[in-house]
């Protein structure tokens, strides 16, 4: 039904063929419908505002399903005796099933929408008794009334107007015409249909005539020449004149030549009669489908509202509103006769004026939100895409003409699956990854702004990729800074700079080296902080639904504590309730086993800590710093190798997690390495990059195949249409269900020495920790603060540093020889932690942060379980396969080792 003229302006163009836009999203279509259970929008709670919709064609049925999904009470009535509206009594059965118009009307007809027909205005309605009914109205009658031919002879019997014949047509009303000649005069998409129907009714020719040439029909071009295939002959710059009967009872369509001359408002070269060629032409059937226009005889003897020149319904273009109080209009009767997806697109902006008018009393007026572009396909430059291979599009089959011939049969067939994703990997991603999220486009929107080209045209650039996922696209930067702030003043490694070269000013690393190859620490701060989308970063998603997808594929996904606490924020949900409405959510998206980062956190104290009694006897250097953090260590190899024998050698608990997943529980299950993928789910993109490093990678198997993001799973969820009445609350899987309180303070600041510290005080007393640690700030070093423990024989002094920049004062005090008698020092590379890592949804005020960690505080207060080393499923997997703590096995699955990442970095020569 769509002439799809995305296709047109695919910039796919300028390599081969565009994407077939139409046949993909036909399939999407067909392949849900086809479903036992098709999807079905969540209605709203039901608002008891009621609305009359005049017209159950494309408009009205596109404005009655977004009313009801809104939680109106519609009530469609139309004049004929089914819906559809041109869709059934206009567009033939063999473009469009009434089967498949029957199944969308059923799907709309089921979210509550109430529809009456052989009701028609004028007759059995009138608008002046629905505007006291009901709280709106809407016009969507469409344009019913065909244009007659105004030539001498055209009501003659066996002479009609095309809307007229194709409605016969469906309703069985029609003369027999097998083997008789047919004339249709026209050049649009009705003339094409009306001669392709009449070769389907057994006409023994069929014969178009057109005031034109084939180029100036505004008929689609692809019906065009399957009307030509099929058999129907073009009788091009021809005019008629009038009709008569000739003596055998033939009608006669008397026609003159006609020849191009210039062109007429429409774009189209004007047709010029040429005196002196008149010529007939005799048929059996003479078929007039010159144009359409709206009907409002109805309107004689009931409200006057207001038509503008050409006949149709005049309304407010920003309200859809008409002249007359709670009566709007949209559609064909609008506009004229349009295309079916036009009709449907004017439905939903009704839908969204009368709700507004409905329920707060007037209409907010629309306008379009901010756009630019590079321009059409002529402006773009050819060599930007010569690097693309040329791929064959993917082509409908389609029934041989015998056989679309004999009756209505759908003409073409939609696509495979394989032929689906075939044509979606044609797609080159051109749009905007940023284009509902950009500030900058935001701002325009609401201030009107409009995009006006500019007289210089801004050099393009390539777009970065020097880095393993994260990219820069120079083209949408706008020097704001806030990227070159995160990087020096949030976050500390500092190498992103301005730099103005040939006249541009831009944003490069400082060094003007790769990004890979300073001491970016892969953090993501940057791309978060961009207001453009200039700075964005590689998605995982689509090879986890893939996997989710694959039926011979077994998909864990495990998801760390910040993560949750972002979720509860986000859905409103109880931090009691966080841990199973995130283990709900999970199943929903369909993860087939679903385990707790906080798991992997217990199991991280438990090594860690008994590391940490291995250092204070001795057994390697003090003070022991976490390795938990990937930005951290990122940073220690790159800026800081000297500090490298002080860092715990634990994984983190997302490696941790993923070779237990991999070692452990694959055996467990008999799953085969090949069947089984792990995701991990964090709301950190340094997590991306420790996940894809060799060494966590044995035999070529990554132990973490793919790392989620908090916003890539939120990006996933809204992709499935998940609301957060969809989710019923689960339980993680066995066998790493039981988690601890301690796990889950991972999360914030100090959590993790927090949570080792327990452990500690426990076997150095005997005596369970039950006081939060109280942290101190250190004078001249406000963002490092310390707690101090008492045990027996000694005094554990405990650091935590949060932010990299922090962290800076500390690690060249220990470089220079000054411990600054610190035991066990925790780092992360974000301020405050976790729970604000890059990898959440930016934050909409400054309180977020503490939102979240006051989540996390209050699970660890009400956790059953406060103590990693109590976890019983922790012991259970000791006893079953880890043996010990920092066994021999432990040590080759949970621990790894550093290396300097060059040889000039500070104190690499200690390393």
């Amino acid at each position: 039904m769509c002439p799809h003229p995305c296709e047109d302006a695919c910039r796919r163009n300028l390599v081969d063929d565009p994407v077939a836009i139409n046949h993909v999203k036909r399939f999407a279509a067909d392949w849900d419908m086809n479903r036992a259970h098709p999807w079905r929008p969540r209605v709203a709670e039901h608002t008891g505002k009621r609305v009359a919709i005049v017209g159950a064609g494309p408009s009205g049925l596109s404005a009655a399903n977004y009313l009801a999904i809104a939680g109106h009470g519609v009530t469609v009535f139309d004049a004929q005796p089914e819906p559809g509206g041109m869709m059934r009594y206009g567009i033939p059965e063999y473009r469009l099933p009434k089967a498949t118009l029957d199944k969308e009307i059923d799907l709309i007809e089921s979210l509550g929408v109430t529809i009456v027909c052989n009701k028609s205005l004028g007759t059995h309605l009138s608008l002046e008794e629905l505007g006291r009914d009901f709280d709106a109205v809407y016009l969507a009658i469409g344009s019913w009334r065909a244009t007659p031919l105004g030539i001498d002879g055209d009501n003659t019997e066996g002479v009609e107007l095309g809307m007229n014949y194709l409605r016969h047509v469906v309703k069985g009303n029609d003369t027999p015409h097998q083997g008789a000649d047919v004339l249709v005069i026209g050049g649009g998409n009705t003339a094409i249909d009306c001669a392709r129907t009449a070769l389907r009714k057994g006409a023994a020719s069929v014969r178009l005539v057109y005031r034109r040439t084939r180029e100036e029909m505004p008929a689609q071009a692809i019906e065009v020449e399957e009307a030509i295939r099929e058999g129907v002959e073009m009788v091009f710059l021809a005019a008629p004149q009038k009709v008569s009967v000739t003596d055998d009872g033939k009608r006669r369509l008397h026609c003159m030549r006609m020849e191009l001359g210039e062109p007429d408002r429409s774009g189209r070269r004007r047709p010029i009669p040429i005196e002196g060629s008149n010529f007939a032409l005799d048929a059996d059937l003479v078929i007039g489908a010159i144009g359409q226009n709206t009907d409002t005889g109805f309107l004689y003897n009931d409200l006057p509202v207001r038509l503008d020149k050409w006949g149709n319904v005049d309304i407010d273009g920003h309200t859809m509103l008409t002249s007359e109080s709670k009566i709007f209009a949209g559609g064909d009767c609008v506009t004229g006769p349009a295309t079916v997806i036009q009709a449907v697109a004017a439905g939903r902006r009704a839908a969204q004026a009368i709700g507004e008018y409905v329920t707060r009393g007037y209409i907010k007026p629309s306008h379009e939100d901010y756009a630019c572009s590079r321009g059409s396909l002529e402006d773009l430059p050819q060599a930007e895409f010569e690097e693309f291979p040329h791929l064959d599009r993917a082509e409908l089959s389609e029934l041989d003409i015998a056989a679309r011939l004999d009756g209505f049969p759908e003409v073409q067939h939609g696509l495979t699956e394989a032929q689906a994703r075939a044509e979606a990997a044609r797609c080159l991603t051109c749009g905007c990854s940023a284009q509902n999220t950009c500030l900058l486009r935001h701002e325009a929107s609401d201030h009107e702004v409009m995009f006006a080209p500019t007289l210089h045209v801004r050099p393009r650039t390539p777009i970065v990729r020097d880095h393993p996922f994260i990219i820069r696209d120079q083209n949408k930067c706008i020097s704001c800074g806030l990227c070159v702030a995160a990087c020096s003043e949030i976050m500390g490694p500092g190498v992103l700079a301005f730099q103005f070269r040939d006249g541009l000013l831009r944003v490069c690393t400082s060094t003007g080296e790769p990004l890979t190859m300073t001491d970016c620490v892969s953090c993501g701060q940057c791309v978060r902080a961009c207001p453009t989308g200039a700075l964005d970063y590689e998605r995982e998603r689509g090879g986890v639904f893939s996997a989710i997808n694959d039926p011979s594929k077994v998909v864990v996904g495990f998801v760390a504590p910040a993560v949750r606490a972002h979720v509860a924020k986000e859905y409103g949900i109880p931090h009691n309730e966080a841990a199973p409405f995130i283990a709900g959510l999970m199943r929903k998206v369909g993860f087939d086993k679903i385990f707790d980062f906080v798991f992997a956190a217990d199991l991280t104290i438990v090594e860690e800590t008994t590391e940490f009694f291995g250092r204070l006897e001795g057994r390697g250097k003090l003070p022991l710093y976490t390795s938990c953090c990937p930005g951290w260590v990122n940073y220690a190899e790159r800026r800081y190798p000297g500090i490298l024998p002080h860092l715990s050698s634990c994984k983190s608990p997302q490696q941790m997690m993923g070779t237990t997943v991999k070692k452990h529980f694959a055996a467990r299950e008999d799953i085969s390495l090949d069947n089984l993928y792990v995701v991990s789910i964090v709301p950190c993109m340094a997590k991306k990059a420790e996940a894809a490093r060799p060494e966590f990678a044995p035999e070529g198997l990554r132990d973490v195949d793919a790392v989620l993001t908090t916003t890539e799973f939120l990006e996933m969820v809204q992709m499935l249409r998940l609301e957060k009445e969809d989710i019923e609350p689960a339980e993680f899987d066995a066998p790493y269900k039981q988690v601890s309180g301690a796990g889950v303070l991972f999360g914030a600041s100090g959590g993790v020495a927090e949570a080792a510290t327990r452990m500690a005080v426990e076997q150095l007393t005997g005596k369970p920790l039950r006081e939060r640690l109280d942290y101190k700030p250190v004078e001249g070093l406000p963002y490092v603060k310390v707690a101090q423990i008492e045990a027996p024989g000694r005094t554990l002094r405990i650091a935590a540093i949060s932010g990299l920049g922090n962290a800076d004062p500390v690690i060249r005090r220990l470089l220079a020889g000054d411990d600054m008698g610190f035991d066990l020092v925790e780092i992360m590379a974000c301020p405050g932690g976790c729970i604000n890592g890059a990898g959440h949804p930016k934050p909409e005020h400054q309180g977020e942060s503490q939102l979240r960690e006051m989540i996390l505080s209050n699970i660890d207060a009400d956790a059953a379980l406060r103590d990693s080393q109590k976890n019983p499923d922790i012991l259970r997997l000791y006893s079953d396969f880890y043996g010990e703590p920092n066994s021999h096995l432990a040590h080759e699955l949970l621990h790894t080792t550093y290396a300097p990442f060059r040889a000039d970095a500070l104190g690499a020569a200690d390393a």
